[in-house]
């Protein structure tokens, strides 16, 4: 986990969808026992992805000072708040592969990284809105692993709110994140719009498989196209 092995464009920046949620837990459990209703909600919020519970903890936080404390904390580089007028909507945070990198390792590192790695350890194939989290690094890589998937976009109605288009609404976005077999493997990844989850979980998987084939290679860069 110490050195980059491979990677494509890691300063792009993604919305981050539910992957935000390693770093909401990471602040609500910084230097706290966390019991009773934070600790359910927390739980959720990792295991089943579970966005009401995620909502609670991105206002008791502060909203966009959650994504401010640890951008200073862990020293991310891409990683910014919503875009001004959409502070509620914590799944509009900008982050990039190499951010969501350097979460991982800070995690690994801190008392409060344990509990979230162990509880996304604990992964329900199901998140609370139905949505299927076997997909990427936990369908490509079966056996012991620590995973955050993220998913938006693939409602009936496409999001049509308006944003930078850095953060690619109006195409559904899916995105694979974990620590496997002491690697930290990154996916983040936009699909044209009206594609199905079914479709853009299959292209993930795919993704994730090929990432961690290459990984035995000296460290360097896909070439551009690969």
């Amino acid at each position: 986990m110490g050195r980059t092995v491979v990677e494509r464009r890691p300063a792009e920046v993604f919305r981050a969808a539910s992957v935000v949620k390693i770093l909401l837990a990471l602040d609500c459990l910084r230097g706290r026992v966390v019991r009773g209703r934070d600790r359910e909600l927390v739980e959720a919020m990792l295991r089943a992805s579970d966005d009401a519970a995620a909502d609670e903890v991105w206002e008791r936080g502060g909203r966009a000072e959650v994504v401010e404390r640890m951008v200073r904390r862990i020293g991310l580089r891409e990683t910014v708040p919503p875009p001004e007028g959409m502070s509620g909507w914590w799944g509009y945070t900008g982050i990039s592969a190499g951010d969501v990198v350097r979460v991982y390792r800070y995690a690994v590192g801190v008392p409060e990284g344990r509990f979230v790695l162990r509880e996304l350890r604990r992964m329900a194939v199901r998140g609370a809105d139905g949505f299927d989290q076997v997909f990427g690094i936990p369908e490509a890589l079966p056996g012991r692993w620590a995973v955050k998937q993220g998913w938006s976009g693939f409602e009936d109605v496409p999001d049509g709110r308006p944003a930078p288009e850095a953060l690619g609404l109006g195409r559904p976005a899916l995105h694979t994140t974990g620590l496997v077999r002491g690697k930290i493997v990154v996916v983040l990844t936009l699909h044209p719009e009206g594609t199905s989850a079914e479709v853009a979980a299959g292209r993930v998987t795919s993704l994730a498989g090929h990432v961690m084939r290459v990984t035995g290679t000296p460290m360097g860069s896909f070439p551009e196209g690969q």
